[in-house]
């Protein structure tokens, strides 16, 4: 057991820090009607607010990870979280137009980087393959509540006391996950990790052999001035990831306005429709955190490849004709809803996991920083793309197409999980089960 498994308090820290981290991240999706009637702006440039958020993300988490190779990845934890309760608090006092709210959103989304994927190398290096896949489930679907009680507070927030009330109370709550870094970091120094030295990193390599035996630990450092070697299984993984990321963002982000046009075309009042569609989200995304730990679990006794692959043709058909439901039955739209969440959300753990284990030793906050770059690159581009395609075609059928491109670029995700599976490198993931 490593010093750091020791330590009880890293991941319950760590947890409850993106969970408060989360609290506002959703809050502008569960007010976008609402914003977009005060602002005046249109669905594309909601789409860009929207995407400003993962855009800071993608530009912190190159950095931050970079970093970890170097220094303390404690001390990076608590910058995102100061980071993102300032963008977070500042866009219901200062905006009021596309740029300032793009440019607040991305100060919040920058902070998220600077929590989110460290917090996970933190988790990865302490916890080895037979049990690295619950415990990356569990963080992960605390991601996943965190998005889900943002949507909920802020929309029941917002329908009592308007938007900016709401927007503004759960910015502030989020400040205590500064107090909870820099407790995380106190406590690091009290069990500090066992020295490793710079640009080092400590893996297992009994997986790369094909076989259940384990073997010792060995620790590798990469040359100086080398690029990142991301290889072809390392590669394919995180492309499966990208296609995950893409679905998945587009769907969070326009979940609740979707079901918010359903409920106002139902003679729902304006109020009424923005809270119950932020509730029904919220409901939706919680289930998927359920999922991901579920999921996690899963792909450690029955492969990572074959786990995620299935889950992604279940969310994928999802995509493909939860848009088309304008007019159907409001209990069809949710069952399909709930299967969506439940599935779209499911596999993050394993990419996440699988990445680690394939990383090339020595490279792995690089590598993580590349696969955040890329899938959040493809987040960054559905949410607006989706605005665009509404904004386009109009209501309901440009709800239809956003929500069936999403799909499409989901399906992407199994096929190239089948070619890694076919690649020997493959055995490398969780010691052979692939």
């Amino acid at each position: 057991m490593t010093q750091q498994e020791k330590d009880m308090t890293m991941v319950p820290l760590l947890c409850g820090i993106l969970l408060l981290v989360l609290l506002p991240a959703s809050s502008f999706s569960a007010v976008l009607t609402l914003v977009e009637q005060e602002w005046g702006i249109s669905h594309a440039q909601s789409g860009a607010i929207l995407s400003a958020f993962q855009g800071g993300y993608i530009a912190s988490v190159l950095l931050a990870l970079s970093v970890t190779d170097r220094i303390n990845t404690r001390y990076v934890v608590l910058v995102g979280a100061t980071l993102s309760f300032a963008g977070s608090v500042l866009l219901p006092l200062l905006a009021s137009d596309t740029l300032t709210g793009m440019v607040f959103r991305g100060i919040a989304g920058a902070g998220l980087g600077g929590v989110y994927m460290p917090g996970l190398r933190l988790i990865s290096e302490a916890y080895g393959s037979e049990r690295r896949g619950r415990i990356v489930g569990f963080y992960v679907a605390c991601f996943v509540l965190g998005n889900a009680l943002s949507f909920a507070a802020t929309g029941a927030l917002a329908a009592a006391y308007g938007w900016k009330t709401g927007y503004m109370v759960v910015s502030l709550a989020s400040s205590t996950a500064i107090l909870l870094a820099v407790y995380l970091l106190w406590r690091g120094r009290v069990m500090p990790v066992p020295a490793v030295k710079p640009r080092e990193v400590v893996i297992e390599r009994g997986e790369q052999a094909g076989m259940g035996g384990r073997v010792a630990k060995q620790a590798s450092r990469p040359a100086p001035g080398r690029l990142v070697p991301v290889d072809l299984p390392t590669l394919l993984m995180i492309l499966a990831y990208v296609a995950h990321m893409w679905e998945m963002y587009g769907m969070r982000s326009w979940m609740a306005p979707f079901l918010n046009s359903v409920l106002a075309a139902s003679e729902t009042g304006s109020g009424n429709a923005v809270f119950w569609a932020a509730q029904l989200t919220s409901i939706s995304v919680f289930l998927g955190a359920l999922s991901t730990g579920l999921a996690g679990w899963l792909s450690d006794h029955f492969g990572r490849t074959a786990t995620a692959a299935g889950i992604m043709v279940l969310s994928a058909l999802c995509s493909l004709v939860f848009g088309w439901l304008v007019g159907a039955s409001f209990f069809l739209i949710l069952l399909v809803g709930i299967v969506y969440s439940l599935t779209v959300n499911a596999d993050s753990p394993i990419f996440s996991t699988g990445v680690t284990e394939l990383a090339p030793p020595g490279y792995l906050g690089r590598v993580m920083a590349v696969q955040s770059f890329l899938g959040f690159g493809a987040a960054t581009a559905s949410p607006a793309f989706f605005g665009w395609i509404l904004d386009y075609f109009g209501e309901p059928l440009g709800w239809g197409v956003g929500f069936t491109l999403l799909g499409l670029g989901a399906l992407v995700g199994p096929v190239v999980l089948m070619v890694l599976r076919t690649h020997p490198a493959s055995a490398r993931l969780c010691a052979g089960r692939k």
